[in-house]
């Protein structure tokens, strides 16, 4: 298969078309897998039970309400009813359910299929950011696609998007973060303000951590990079003018300004983000019935002394944000797909998102078999495992070479991944992966590059390669009912479960 590629890309006109047609055909591919039958299941699934309904309230309320008993099923028979005017304790920030809720507002709230189009798009957005920022790293057209390609016909990034959860609209704004943070590396400006692309990156890094706070882990990690990327580059400026005027200068010539511009990247990024942070709780702010609004008028709760100027609705803010970190640390319950973040790359032990079953009326089975609707976020396990097995070679080799192009796209596997590996007594699940996929995909791609190029038998390595890609399709194939809840049989749902921890 690359080796068509290679063939087709070898002629200027042909290699035109492919440069054109292919990332076009590799996002029909990622729309059609995601928007196929989106309304199904025409129920809420797993934790749209909180984020369409929160969706539903900011939309009509301007802040996150409590529902009565009985929501969810007037939701699923098209009727939304239920909502109080009493506020809901929520733990993620707002952004992301404006989002799903404008879907809601454009089609209905009635209709599944309103739930869940903003994040398909948003999904459908974060495969073409993946190809852009491949095209930016490896600047080929091949591996670009070949990324994209991948994260296309991925379960985990299908099942995100079809879902009205908030964590592939985090995955959006974090993979278009870091396609800015290429565009600005593309033209490092030292001692000046104006970089467009770096507050691009610092607005979107607000917009991610708007829809869960773990974009902040995106934020330190991204910020720190260039600070450092930065202060190397003032370095290797002193070395050349000290080898140029062959006399020994003060580290200072290259510390201070190193200093000074960490700063200056500092202020482009951390004010611009949080700026935008606080913007997206506008809803919060200007209604008096959200959750916690109005604690500082209460029971004396309002500072005094030398903070008494602050605004009260800026205390209550403070203190809800206290009460949300206070949720979050202390969150140890019990839960059955629950899974330890160091398996979370073997794809171990996935979460079921929905489970139906019925006597008869298989998909493509006219017996009367058992048949079962299932809905897994579930790794395409050659990509996954794959992946892992490129991720620990290009790191093994990275301490030899110090390869550029696996620190620039570690930076996403760091920030989207390492933070949890410090909080494995915490109640998580293996679907946060789909915050740093575009990553662990860029990695298993720059190892098949780096295996091409390295090879002696180049036409060898690209017919292996291109086997690996068709043996990728074939399973997507596979396992694309168990993405999409189609109803097979139980035995047809078994096989698909090749590990007892997937059940």
């Amino acid at each position: 298969m690359l080796t068509l590629f290679l063939r087709l890309t070898a002629n200027p006109a042909r290699f035109a078309l492919f440069n054109r047609w292919a990332p076009i055909l590799v996002l029909v591919i990622a729309a059609v897998l995601r928007l196929y039958d989106l309304a199904y299941p025409q129920t809420l699934v797993f934790d749209e039970t909180y984020y369409v309904k929160d969706a539903y309230s900011l939309i009509h309320s301007g802040y996150e309400g409590a529902w009565s008993s009985g929501a969810d099923q007037s939701f699923a028979n098209g009727n939304p009813k239920g909502l109080t005017d009493d506020p809901s304790f929520v733990v993620h920030p707002p952004l992301g359910k404006w989002i799903i809720g404008l879907g809601m507002l454009i089609f209905g709230a009635g209709n599944p299929f309103g739930w869940r189009i903003m994040v398909a798009l948003a999904g459908i957005a974060a495969v073409w950011l993946t190809m852009a920022s491949a095209k930016l790293i490896f600047r080929s057209t091949i591996w670009a696609v070949l990324a994209g390609l991948f994260f296309a016909v991925d379960g985990v990034g299908i099942v995100l998007s079809r879902t009205a959860l908030l964590d592939q609209i985090l995955g959006f704004f974090v993979i278009l973060a870091f396609y800015f943070l290429l565009r600005d590396r593309q033209e490092v400006r030292l001692n000046t303000y104006r970089r467009p692309w770096l507050l691009a990156m610092a607005i979107s890094l607000g917009l991610a951590t708007a829809v869960k706070w773990s974009g902040l882990y995106f934020v330190a990690v991204f910020l720190a990079y260039i600070i450092l990327s930065e202060a190397n580059l003032n370095y290797k400026i002193h070395q050349k003018i000290q080898k140029s005027s062959e006399s020994k200068l003060s580290p200072r010539l290259w510390l201070q300004p190193s200093i000074t511009q960490g700063l200056r990247s500092s202020v482009l990024v951390v004010f611009p983000m949080l700026l935008t942070y606080i913007l997206s709780w506008s809803g919060w702010f200007f209604t008096k019935n959200g959750w916690g609004r109005n604690w500082a008028w209460e029971n004396g709760n309002a500072l005094t002394g030398w903070l008494a100027w602050v605004p009260h609705s800026l205390q209550s803010f403070w203190h809800y944000h206290q009460d949300i970190y206070q949720f979050h640390v202390n969150l140890h319950a019990s839960h059955p797909y629950a899974s330890n973040p160091l398996t979370w790359p073997f794809m171990l032990r996935p979460t079921s998102f929905f489970w139906e079953q019925r006597a008869t009326d298989c998909f493509g089975d006219t017996s009367t078999a058992e048949c079962v609707s299932a809905i897994t976020p579930l790794g395409n396990p050659l990509i996954w495992w794959a992946a892992v097995l490129a991720i620990g070679v290009l790191i093994a080799s990275w301490f030899r070479t110090r390869d550029k192009i696996t620190t620039l796209i570690s930076l996403g596997l760091i920030a989207g991944y390492v933070p949890w590996l410090a909080l494995t007594n915490r109640t998580v699940f293996e679907f946060y992966v789909i915050a740093f996929e575009p990553w662990l995909i860029l990695l298993l791609v720059a190892g098949l590059r780096s295996w091409f190029r390295n090879t002696e038998s180049r036409k060898l390595t690209a017919n292996l390669i291109g086997g690996f890609v068709i043996l990728v399709l074939a399973a997507s194939a596979f396992f694309y009912p168990v993405w999409v809840g189609h109803w097979i049989s139980y035995e047809h749902w078994h096989w698909r479960m090749w590990l007892p921890s997937w059940i």
